[in-house]
């Protein structure tokens, strides 16, 4: 009981509301830690949030719109997440420059960050709207939408600019939301989102009692997100004046800074997607459309648990980037040392269990007519481990900056991981592809990445130990 009692005491900082002392190396190691602890608790809940709300939402609107107008919707939404990688990486680049400055105590620097990559999200902002605008009345809406009314077309052609403007409003906005994160407080947009989930929610609601059109529901379920991230705005610049964007804060370095660290990740992420999003096109290709339900059924079980973990692990990524600017090694080596512990026993015993009782939870979520085969869920499982710890090595080399090879042998191994899908699922059959991606990280991602984190540490120690006794030196 006694041990309880001081492990408690031990963690229950961790979970304080208010600031811990940051004047020592030990009350930076215990805020870091705190702010990463509630943002992944804000992270959770605002989650939650979502998926409450659309599980509300989903019928209601469906009920409404019909079949027809919600498939409209659903198109647009896919087009408009298909283009989210439109900020080049920039928002990314932006949080790790930010939480360097902030581990060196830089407020001017950070200011800088802040408006340079400002000016470049407004620079993308303005590209989009200009091509948008002269696109939009050459797309075949008719086709677009396969729908045989030209009166539902022109409804959701309408829709769409609705989502595209709120989408190309959001490119600059997202330096609120990257800067938070930077400074290792995103905890505070995640709250903002929750209750612009619930805001978007009570928009959808009041737009169904009015009757209105598919456009004002689009309308409602976007730009109440705008709002809260105003209002996340305001909170940050409230807190944090010295972070508000002017001109004169302008640095053409700090852009060129951001847009190459940002082309690096825009590179890494593009990788990423290849490899995660290939699965289902191999199997449909290979084996027909009909064998894809399959495999990508029983594959959103495991996806729970690596979502589950990454979202756990994200706010981990600046404060990494914060401790090697101040030059704590040795957080960093226990923070990376205790997230992979941590990601192995969580992910092993839950994935275990998820191939285990797969049959009998899929047989009750979807009946006896999708039989996933026992081969497939095992492999599955393996999946779920070892794509969680590509996650937590990739949150380190990416707080560190470590990017160029990293993107490099993303590449490398995005492209051997689609041939891999191909030969094992004509030779396997469904459980092929998910065999191809496992071994494609096995072999090429994970050895690369272990050998750039073991270099990572030795270039640290060897900075750390020339800075020791540059400091001895001046002190005698």
């Amino acid at each position: 009981m006694n041990n309880i009692s001081r492990q408690f005491a031990r963690l229950s900082p961790l979970f304080s509301l208010r600031p811990l002392e940051t004047a020592t190396e030990g009350g930076r190691s215990k805020e870091r830690l705190r702010r990463a602890a509630l943002t992944m608790i804000a992270a959770g809940a605002a989650k939650a949030i979502g998926l409450l709300t659309s599980l509300v939402s989903v019928p209601l609107t469906y009920r409404y719109l019909g079949a027809e107008r919600y498939g409209i919707w659903m198109v647009l939404i896919s087009i408009i997440a298909a283009m989210g990688f439109a900020d080049l990486g920039i928002g990314n680049g932006l949080m790790n420059a930010i939480s360097e400055a902030y581990g060196k105590d830089e407020r001017r620097l950070a200011r800088e960050h802040v408006t340079s990559a400002l000016v470049l999200m407004l620079c993308i902002a303005a590209f989009l709207t200009v091509a948008g605008s002269v696109s939009y009345p050459f797309l075949p809406w008719l086709r677009v939408f396969n729908v045989k009314s030209q009166a539902v077309a022109t409804e959701g052609s309408r829709a769409f600019l609705v989502l595209y403007a709120s989408f190309v409003v959001n490119i600059p906005l997202g330096v609120v939301t990257r800067a938070q994160a930077g400074l290792q407080k995103g905890y505070t947009s995640q709250v903002v989102n929750a209750c612009g989930s619930v805001l978007s929610l009570g928009g959808m609601l009041l737009v169904i009692s009015l009757h209105a059109s598919l456009v004002w529901l689009v309308f409602a379920s976007v730009f109440t997100g705008i709002i809260a991230t105003l209002l996340n705005g305001w909170i940050l610049f409230t807190e944090h004046p010295w972070l508000l964007p002017s001109w004169h804060a302008y640095r053409r370095s700090s852009a060129n800074k951001i847009f190459k660290l940002g082309l690096m990740f825009f590179v890494l992420q593009c990788a990423v997607t290849v490899s995660f999003s290939s699965d289902n096109i191999v199997i449909a290709q290979v084996l027909g459309a009909a064998a894809v339900a399959m495999y990508a059924v029983p594959q959103k079980l495991f996806n729970l648990v690596t979502m589950v973990v990454g979202m756990g692990l994200a706010p981990l990524w600046p404060a990494y980037g914060e401790a090697i600017a101040r030059g704590d090694v040795a957080w960093v080596r226990r923070a990376f040392l205790g997230s992979l512990g941590l990601t192995l026993a969580i992910t092993v015993p839950l994935c275990t269990i998820l191939a285990l009782a797969g049959p009998w939870i899929l047989r009750l979520a979807v009946g006896k007519s999708l039989h996933a085969p026992i081969s497939l869920l095992l492999v599955l499982a393996l999946w779920g481990v070892v794509s969680a710890v590509s996650t937590a090595i990739s949150m380190l080399l990416n707080g560190a900056g470590v990017l160029k090879l990293q993107s490099i042998t993303a590449v490398i191994a995005s492209l051997c991981n689609l041939a891999l899908s191909i030969y094992f699922t004509r030779r396997l059959g469904v459980a092929g592809v998910c065999l191809g991606s496992i071994l494609a990280q096995l072999l090429i991602m994970l050895p690369v990445s272990l050998a750039l984190i073991r270099n990572l540490f030795r270039r640290l120690e060897n900075t750390k130990t020339e800075v020791g006794l540059g400091e001895a030196a001046l002190s005698a």
